[in-house]
């Protein structure tokens, strides 16, 4: 019965809108059994219009996809096909109603197919779509929400909905596709109340937001993230049709995310799925010595050493922070691992007397003929676990294990370090004289050593001719890893190795020469090292000589280096063929100030033993 005190236009109105309703098709009830439909919903994403070739006629097909929500809070995705697509794509947008009919409804092909619902909708002819007002009970988007823990068991690739907090996000990130194209990304790492952690790239407009808008762990949804396989882990792309919520409010799946994380989620220990899962728990260092490189792997064990904190630039002008740590186990044997940004700023005074630790997600590689470790961004680090194998360690270490002569699987730099000393530094301590003589007799097998001099000159000319102090290096990744190709490419900016042109860096490529007390040595010496040997980036360098003063700032820089400061020089001495003949070649791995207590004290102890052979003579 009417209500009278309802406006009569407002009642035919609402019994206008009822009646409209009920002429269209919940999506909700969409099967392949109904043949004529007509629904009203509002496209929530639309993707790319995109070629293929077709298998009916090997001619070329366009096609491209949208996700569509109604009244019933359902969604199912529509394809549009050949002349379909030609025709509706310029005319559809994202966030607007339509009514769509003469489709046909499939089942959905559960490998390609993005929304939950069981069907599909194909408009390859005959299609009428038409432009609707906006309804508003018909939500703007629709999340079918994935926990982290759930993907990790997800075959891949798949498509998926995720919320969870940023707990890390990376700098903005320029590069040239394959193609040819101009892209940008940037890398967030989101977590969930599983537990469970994965890195998610996010492209365009969405990476370009201000590093203010990914800062203080906001909540974000995001729709549509494509998961695949990567490094034997798993990482998620936001696909350019999909969509971001950062800081979404009203969200029951958000708050409690929220609340969570204020209340558990900060402390809490991540698996990250961008690590593979492997099955064999806690490795020892004996089984990782005849592992496979590279690998990934969990460790637990003893600090017997470690280095502090060390600031620096990368390639991409990034600025990183890094600590170097050594473990040892049961095993007697001990290995690096280098710590990263606020894990390796950590005080010293956690790392200090032989705590205890557990690992997780340790690449490791070969590096300057041993094996080192490098904690990834989404690995763990925690300190005094209370695992059976941290018990058995604690046990070995207390029981005689902390007298234990330990064999190092890592090839120290020997870098001046503070805190307690490595247990064994492969680098022998030797003078530059001493250095040159046990160079020129290395065998097949490389010799490290480590000398304490101070840079005194650098090469800028040879014959009169001006000498390159940089080169343009490749840094498009390596086919199957993250890590950057360096090949020097050509002035068009063309690799060789990668047989494209991609993004390039200068890098640092210098003939030094090193002095101490009683000779000099030259040395080559690549970026790393010669960053530190000039107290300047590669970057730094190249706009010093491309700047007002030209080549003569760079020279009169560099000159400024010589003689300035003790440095623990780290040499690396092997056989190479020049030529067809074999000879020593000689360089510079490492460098960096002298820890000069350090420096001292082994001074001390050499001048004591000098006395102890040498007894004074009476006067």
């Amino acid at each position: 019965k009417p209500n009278p005190r309802v406006d009569p236009r407002t009642r035919a109105a609402e019994v206008s809108a009822v009646a409209m309703a009920e002429q269209f098709f919940p999506i909700s009830e969409l099967s392949t059994y109904q043949a004529r439909w007509m629904i009203r919903a509002r496209i929530t994403m639309m993707g790319q219009l995109r070629s293929f070739s077709s298998k009916r006629d090997g001619g070329e097909q366009r096609v491209f996809e949208v996700h569509v929500l109604d009244e019933s809070g359902v969604e199912i995705s529509a394809s549009f096909f050949g002349g379909m697509a030609d025709k509706y794509f310029p005319m559809l947008q994202q966030g607007k109603c339509y009514t769509f009919s003469r489709g046909a409804v499939r089942i959905a092909n559960r490998q390609y197919s993005r929304c939950p619902h069981r069907y599909q909708i194909v408009f390859d002819r005959d299609a009428l779509i038409e432009e609707a007002a906006d309804v508003e009970k018909i939500e703007t988007v629709k999340f079918s929400f994935s926990d982290l823990h759930a993907v990790q068991s997800k075959a891949a690739p798949c498509t998926v909905d995720l919320v969870g907090v940023v707990t890390n996000f990376k700098s903005l990130f320029a590069f040239t596709s394959k193609e040819g194209k101009e892209l940008v990304k940037r890398e967030i790492t989101i977590a969930d109340d599983t537990a469970t952690s994965m890195v998610v790239a996010i492209w365009g407009e969405r990476a370009k937001q201000e590093d203010k808008v990914f800062e203080g762990q906001p909540v974000v949804c995001l729709k549509g993230v494509g998961i695949r396989e990567w490094n034997g882990g798993k990482s998620g792309s936001l696909m350019e049709a999909g969509v971001m919520k950062l800081r979404p409010s009203n969200m029951p799946e958000a708050q409690r995310l929220e609340k969570w994380w204020a209340q558990h989620g900060k402390s809490t220990n991540f698996t990250s799925l961008g690590l593979s899962i492997s099955q064999e728990g806690i490795l020892d260092l004996r089984t990782l010595q005849a592992k496979e490189l590279p690998c990934t792997v969990e460790l637990c064990g003893v600090v017997v050493g470690f280095k502090p904190p060390f600031s620096f630039t990368s390639q991409a002008g990034k600025e990183l922070v890094k600590r170097e740590i050594t473990l040892a186990d049961d095993t007697a044997m001990s290995m690096m691992v280098t710590l990263w940004g606020d894990r390796a700023q950590q005080p010293d005074a956690i790392f200090d007397n032989h705590t205890l630790v557990s690992i997780k997600g340790v690449i490791v590689k070969e590096w300057n003929g041993g094996r080192s470790g490098s904690l990834t961004e989404n690995g763990n680090l925690t300190f005094q676990p209370s695992t059976p194998e941290a018990q058995r360690i604690r046990d070995w270490w207390t029981q005689g294990g902390s007298s234990q002569s330990l064999t190092a699987l890592s090839q120290d730099a020997g870098a001046g370090g503070g805190g307690a000393g490595v247990a064994r530094s492969p680098a022998k301590a030797s003078t530059v004289a001493e250095m040159r003589k046990a160079a020129d007799q290395v065998s097949s097998q490389p010799e490290v050593y480590s000398i304490v001099s101070r840079l005194s000159f650098v090469q800028t000319r040879k014959q009169g001719e001006t000498q390159p102090l940089y080169y343009m290096a490749c840094q498009e990744s390596k086919p199957g890893t993250s890590f950057p190709c360096n090949k020097r490419v050509g002035e068009d900016g063309f690799c060789a190795a990668c047989n494209r042109a991609g993004r390039a860096v200068p890098r640092l490529n210098l003939r030094c020469k090193f002095s101490d007390f009683g000779d000099s040595a030259w040395l080559t010496t690549f970026n790393e090292a010669a960053q530190r040997v000039l107290d300047a980036s590669a970057e730094e360098t190249q706009a010093l000589e491309a700047g007002a003063g030209g080549r003569e700032a760079l020279e009169a820089s560099i000159r400024r280096r010589y003689f300035q400061e003790p440095l623990q020089v780290t040499v690396r001495a092997r056989l190479e063929s020049y030529n067809g003949e074999l000879r020593s070649s000689t360089t510079c791995v490492d460098a960096r100030p002298v820890n000069r207590g350090t420096h001292g004290r082994i001074m001390l102890k050499s001048i004591s033993e000098m006395l102890a052979r040498e007894p004074v003579a009476a006067f």
